[in-house]
């Protein structure tokens, strides 16, 4: 079963290093805690995945476009080039300790630092010289990957339902109220209080509403609603403001 571009699936997988085993991600709370990578601060859930964005490694994209079956436990090897790129010798560098001090780091063989906006990782100290690998830790590496579709997502609702979601992962999916209009090509999305003060909001809808356009395609208005509400007092109303997000012309 192939899933077509701009396709929406939710998946559970396990990612591991092929030559040591070792757990690199998964979507299973019971398997991060079993391997002790737990992570407090992480939602574990099926995950989404539109074929096509190039959100998740190429090789596991690829292998759900053309080999995706719903409910069938399949596995996968990654080579590097289609997960996180072979490893480049130029991108291990030695850095002089005064440099890292004056951007208030300490180096400590295996410390992760951030020098100039590249990621790096400490290998060694010696005496005024540090050696920073740049690479991305799993470059070079050959991945397997064990995932399962768990459903294949049709309707349009809960497509743009899964793309507030994903932003705003602890709030409940149906908690955010969604109506379309096909006729008129508009959609109305009204949203949970908790996201009225998150201070990248108005960015978040602008972009939602981009993919809405992009990965669904049937609808050219998206409007926001925000609902005010208080305890009902004589003559008082509840407050409702409305912002309305159409594609840029041009």
């Amino acid at each position: 079963m192939a899933i077509p571009k701009n396709g929406f699936v939710l998946i559970d997988y396990v990612i591991r290093v092929r030559d040591t085993n070792e757990l690199v991600d998964t979507t299973l709370e019971e398997v991060a805690k079993r391997e002790n990578r737990y992570d407090v601060e992480k939602v574990y859930e099926p995950l989404l995945v539109i074929v096509g964005e190039n959100r998740v490694i190429r090789g596991l994209e690829e292998h759900i476009e053309n080999f995706g079956e719903v409910g069938k436990e399949l596995n996968v090897e990654i080579p590097p080039e289609k997960a996180y790129g072979s490893r480049d010798p130029s991108r291990v560098r030695i850095v002089n300790v005064r440099e890292l001090v004056r951007n208030n780091i300490v180096p400590e063989v295996g410390k992760t630092v951030d020098l100039g906006g590249q990621i790096g990782v400490v290998k060694a100290v010696t005496g005024g010289r540090v050696l920073i690998d740049f690479n991305h830790p799993l470059a070079g590496k050959t991945l397997v990957c064990s995932y399962r579709i768990v459903k294949v997502v049709e309707d349009d609702v809960e497509k743009m339902r899964l793309l507030l979601h994903r932003r705003y992962r602890r709030i409940p999916v149906e908690r955010f109220s969604i109506s379309v209009n096909p006729s008129d090509g508009s959609a109305t999305i009204e949203l949970p209080r908790e996201v009225y003060l998150d201070r990248d909001i108005q960015l978040v809808k602008a972009l939602v509403a981009e993919e809405i356009y992009k990965y669904i395609g049937k609808y050219s208005t998206v409007v926001y609603v925000e609902r005010y509400s208080r305890a009902p007092e004589p003559g008082g109303q509840a407050v409702e403001r409305k912002q309305e997000e159409k594609p840029q012309q041009g």
